[in-house]
């Protein structure tokens, strides 16, 4: 039987700030909400091929970063066609109105200031996660109508045993 609950606990999580506090709160903050499958990148530049080679399910992202900014990491993920419906949420400390916005404008599902309450960060995992594993069910109810009529002529003729009608 399929469980949506344990499905998006289980989902893949990466946590990519220059602060390594900051990625042990949020994976300590999602641990004792039961994500237990959360990586951490500390560095900017590693998380332009470490967000490729993971294929995460959700990624929380820092904007102010040296080397490779967050905006530039959402440009990435929303031209990658394997990233692209990730959940892209931004934690950063700036409250700057024009941060968010331009945020938002790249592709980010939503920005959260710093400090974080874990209550709203959870919360907002979930509800991302959860609106990511009805689409991809969407789609693979979607992929399996477009082969119905190809699965069905296969299976009939399979019913022939190799005879020609």
């Amino acid at each position: 039987m399929f469980d949506g609950r344990q499905q998006i606990v289980n989902s893949k999580i990466l946590v990519i700030d220059d602060e390594q506090i900051i990625i042990d709160v949020i994976t300590a903050h999602l641990n004792v909400a039961g994500f237990w499958n959360v990586v951490g990148i500390s560095d900017s530049i590693d998380a332009v091929q470490r967000m490729k080679q993971e294929n995460p399910d959700m990624v929380l992202l820092d904007i102010s970063m040296p080397d490779v900014s967050g905006n530039y990491l959402i440009q990435i993920a929303r031209a990658d066609p394997n990233l692209k419906t990730v959940p892209l949420i931004v934690v950063t400390a700036s409250d700057s109105e024009e941060t968010h916005r331009r945020a938002l404008e790249l592709g980010a599902d939503e920005v959260l200031t710093k400090p974080l309450q874990p209550g709203t960060l959870v919360q907002r995992v979930e509800h991302a996660l959860s609106q990511k594993l009805a689409l991809d069910v969407s789609t693979l109810h979607q992929r399996q109508a477009r082969c119905k009529p190809v699965n069905e002529k296969y299976n009939e003729l399979r019913g022939l045993g190799g005879r020609i009608p």
